[in-house]
């Protein structure tokens, strides 16, 4: 999650876990348990532990071109070091649109939380569209949390996830965990693909990197800590939801099916802190996501890699035009989308954009020896998910796949044109 530095100038390392971990929980486990449950069923644990172990290779990408080039910027800027400006402009666009989707997603999955929790009903749109206007409104007008409220709300909800796990570890049956593989093996794989973007969080790291108190030493070892720690958070609670309700259950609430796993012990009480935890958790993903997005945006528009119209007036530091643009489409996807569809759209992206980090880490010997093996296997694994992730979602809906794919083709006439009439990579 991005913030402001402390008073004396620096996050230190627990602050930095604080920001991975919060940028990764934030909202992806409230959003895409019952996505990965109804894809992978009891083996939706393996199909958290697959993708954790794809984006702990990447992370390691992430965090060896971040020490090499000493800068902060992330995904743009390696790829701009390694291809030119026109190539990460290009990839920062296709970022950029998956950072909308992710907002999306975490509006919807806050619209669907508040809604039980407010007991709103149908609400959820107008409060996701709500939650996406009032924090667009705070970023315009520079407000932040502090780094102080953020740790509480990171590390506070992180003690309620693991506290739901383990009241449900209590509730665990063998008749409902076993057998493991009660679907096709191919299902653990194409879950571990669409669940991916509930680790995209920690590259925010890597825009906060003069931020951090030692950031040489203290942002690898952040991400060395951050990942492993969510991984296991998510394996447990999905192991825990799987083993321990119906089938009926997960699939009549799979958008909230977080908050039942703990009702059946703790009653009301734990029903209302899981809502209220995935409430403010949700709320601060989006806020998060929204300033990294903006900040994103500042940075390739410095390098004349957006219209200028689009980030030549800020507010707070963050391009007032870019923002509201982004938030009006933010709210319109999680309108009239459906979670399996932002979901799906959102991990696309990201796997592509991650695949292109591993590869630009091979390119530029990031890593020697056997270590090669490292980005090598993050890019191709990268790949191959986003690949098998459009296959699966043009069996389930071809005229949504092509919808998508439709929206990536006009992203790159848009730019291609962009490019064109300012001369940029001649």
């Amino acid at each position: 999650m991005s913030r402001r530095p402390r008073d004396d100038g620096k996050l230190t390392l627990f602050d930095a876990c604080g920001m991975a971990i919060g940028g990764m929980v934030g909202g992806g486990i409230f959003a895409v348990l019952g996505e990965g449950v109804a894809q992978a069923g009891n083996a939706a644990f393996l199909a958290f532990a697959l993708a954790g172990a794809l984006a702990f290779v990447t992370g390691l990408s992430y965090a060896r071109l971040t020490l090499s080039f000493d800068e902060p910027g992330g995904s743009f800027t390696f790829i701009e070091q390694v291809a030119g400006p026109a190539v990460a402009g290009t990839v920062s666009w296709f970022l950029i649109l998956g950072y909308v989707f992710t907002l999306s997603l975490y509006a919807y999955t806050f619209g669907a939380y508040a809604a039980q929790l407010l007991g709103l009903g149908t609400m959820g749109g107008l409060l996701g569209a709500g939650v996406l206007a009032a924090l667009a409104g705070l970023n315009l007008m520079g407000v932040r949390e502090s780094g102080v409220a953020e740790d509480i709300l990171v590390y506070g909800k992180l003690a309620i996830l693991v506290g739901v796990s383990a009241i449900g570890l209590t509730q665990v049956r063998a008749d409902e965990a076993l057998p493991v593989l009660e679907l096709p093996p191919g299902g653990v794989v194409a879950a571990a693909a669409l669940l991916f973007v509930a680790y995209e969080g920690f590259q925010l790291l890597t825009y906060d990197y003069d931020d951090l108190e030692d950031h040489r030493r203290n942002l690898p070892r952040a991400i060395w800590i951050s990942i492993p720690v969510v991984t296991l958070l998510y394996v447990l609670i999905a192991f825990v939801t799987t083993g321990s309700l119906t089938d009926q259950v997960i699939q009549q609430h799979g958008e909230t099916i977080l908050v039942f796993v703990a009702e059946p012990v703790v009653g009301r009480i734990g029903r209302v802190a899981v809502l209220v935890a995935a409430v403010f958790s949700t709320a601060s993903a989006i806020n998060a996501t929204l300033f990294a997005t903006g900040r994103l945006a500042d940075r390739v528009g410095a390098d004349g890699q957006l219209p200028a119209l689009l980030v030549r007036w800020k507010r707070g530091g963050v391009p007032v035009l870019f923002v509201l643009a982004a938030t009006c489409l933010a709210i319109a996807i999680q309108y009239f989308g459906r979670l399996h569809e932002i979901t799906s759209f959102s991990s696309f992206v990201f796997l592509l954009v991650f695949a292109t980090v591993n590869l630009a880490a091979v390119i530029h010997r990031e890593f020697r020896g056997w270590g090669l093996v490292l980005p090598i296997v993050g890019a191709a694994g990268c790949a191959a998910a986003a690949v098998l992730l459009a296959a699966s979602q043009y069996r389930e809906s071809p005229e949504l796949t092509w919808a998508l794919v439709g929206t990536a083709l006009v992203l790159l006439a848009v730019r291609a044109a962009d490019l064109l009439v300012r001369g940029i990579g001649r």
